[in-house]
Formats: structure tokens, sequence, C-alpha cells
């Protein structure tokens, strides 16, 4: 796997979600005023960073893991259709 093509992944949806965080935060603002509202936004602004973290890295990793499989998947293939031509051959 690409370690490099993932944290890459990770840190670009680490700051969509960030941004989506801010602007959830900006445009639903709490009505409430008790210091466990207090700073909302840079909360809402971690929470989307966390999940833009880990959805973009399972993300990529998802991909790779899917193309590596299917380049096996097409060796085995390969190899199969050769295994049934020579045994074909052997036969006539």
């Amino acid at each position: 796997m690409n370690a490099k093509l993932i944290a890459f992944s990770a840190f670009v949806t680490a700051f969509v979600g960030a941004g989506i965080g801010f602007i959830t935060a900006s445009l639903l603002p709490s009505p409430y005023t008790s210091q466990m509202y207090k700073d909302l936004e840079q909360k809402y602004v971690i929470v989307g960073a966390v999940a833009g973290l880990l959805i973009g890295s399972s993300q990529e990793m998802i991909r790779e893991l899917k193309q590596e499989r299917d380049a096996e998947e097409e060796l085995l293939r390969d190899l199969n259709k050769a295994i049934h031509s020579s045994t074909d051959r052997e036969n006539l």
C-alpha cells in the first residue's frame, strides 16, 4: 500500500471535514449560553477534521486493497487460462 497517498487523502478530507464543521457551526449557532456550549465552533471543526481524517484514510485504504485484489484475480485468471490451454494441447 502507498502510505503517502493514504496520508494525503486523509489530510485532504480532514481539511474538508474541518471546513464543513466550521460552516455548520456558523450556520447553526447554539441558542444556549452555558459553559458547555462555549467555543462550540472549535469543537465542530475538530470533530469534522477527525471524521474527515478517518473517512479519507479508510476510503483510500479500501481503494488500494481493491486494486491489489483485482490484480491478484487477474493474475489467477491468466494462470488458469495458461493451465487450461496447456492441458488442452496435451489432450490433442
